[in-house]
């Protein structure tokens, strides 16, 4: 069963407003308290041309496909977009995305890199309240610490039923288990229920996945294919996005900012006690994977470099893993070919 990522977004039918967003460190809380539904906008095949104007051709297609997409009027029903610092590339698209495409309302958050500066979290609430008032004052919508709260609720009961879905992972098929979080992603709370688990009936060679967020299922069908399970992930907007609740009692943006703070860091973020690889070592030991893909956006530098540090990692804890460069279209035969190769040397 092949898929294509060629398609534009499905329609998003939700009561509330969808507001698109990009990156893995946007407070979807606070927009789905202030009356939206963020939606992420995963990147598609589709290449109207329009990026191109204004991006070089080593720009990663998940911020040009983001702006082709805008440009052509494909994202016209979103009430606005949300980007948070996560690399330069998107820092760019926040200018592009204000010149070009001034009838979808963007709003930035300013991440911090250093997760566990002095400053960071003073800093950190003081972004959270001000983008809170650019969106009262843009939108007409106050947002009151009790829909606050709600709305952490209701997130928090949402990520807890997707690690539910991940303790279990080697139970459900790969491509069951991509289109459960995607689901999850793009639509509004309360999330859809579980699928049916369904265990593989021989053994299967348990892998990781490490990377961004992953738009072309097409891996997890050729990963079915190829006999394996998936046992977890280390995606920008995987596992780590999920693992951590926000409090519900307190200042709900001090809660908002520490959910943030205690995040597994993406590669363009630090913190001198929780780096990634000791993060992934520890994942491959809980879970018993076998070996691990790195499934890197081509043009992707913050992940680019993040291979070679996981990659000298695993080679010094003897833990087999393979490099593929995902392309703007499919590379189904292509991909098939290693990861079967891969598989197969695995088992």
């Amino acid at each position: 069963m092949q898929h294509s990522i060629g398609s534009p977004q499905p329609p998003i039918h939700n009561a509330q407003p969808a507001l698109g967003f990009l990156t893995a460190y946007v407070p979807e809380e606070l927009f789905h308290a202030a009356g939206f539904t963020p939606v992420f906008l995963f990147h598609t095949s589709e290449d109207h041309g329009h990026a191109r104007a204004h991006l070089p051709g080593f720009t990663c297609w998940v911020v040009g496909s983001a702006l082709d997409q805008a440009l052509a009027g494909e994202l016209d029903d979103l009430a606005g977009m949300a980007l948070a610092y996560a690399c330069d590339t998107v820092q760019g698209l926040t200018d592009l995305w204000q010149r070009n495409a001034p009838h979808i309302p963007l709003f930035h958050f300013g991440m911090v890199q250093r997760l566990d500066g002095p400053s960071t979290r003073a800093y950190l609430l003081a972004e959270l309240d001000s983008l809170r008032e650019r969106v009262h004052t843009q939108t007409g919508r106050p947002i009151s610490d009790n829909a606050l709260r709600d709305s952490i609720a209701l997130y928090n009961h949402t990520r807890a039923q997707v690690r539910q879905l991940y303790a279990r992972a080697a139970d459900f098929a790969p491509p069951d288990l991509y289109n459960y979080v995607r689901a999850v992603l793009t639509s509004a709370p309360p999330p859809p229920r579980l699928p049916a688990p369904s265990p593989s009936h021989s053994p299967a060679p348990l892998l990781l996945l490490v990377g961004p967020a992953l738009a072309d299922p097409i891996l997890f069908d050729v990963i079915a294919e190829a006999g394996a399970r998936v046992g977890g992930d280390l995606l920008d907007l995987g596992e780590r996005y999920f693992a951590v609740d926000a409090a519900e009692e307190g200042d709900p943006l001090i809660a908002l900012a520490d959910r943030l703070l205690a995040l597994t860091p993406t590669p363009t973020k630090y913190h001198s006690q929780r780096t990634r690889a000791a993060y992934l070592l520890s994942l491959i030991q809980e879970r018993g994977a076998q070996g691990v893909i790195f499934a890197r956006q081509k043009f992707c530098d913050p992940h680019g470099f993040d291979y070679v540090q996981m990659a000298h990692t695993l080679n010094e804890a003897s833990v087999p893993h393979l490099l593929i460069e995902l392309e703007q279209a499919s590379q189904a035969g292509q991909l098939r070919t290693r990861v079967e190769a891969f598989v197969e040397m695995l088992a």
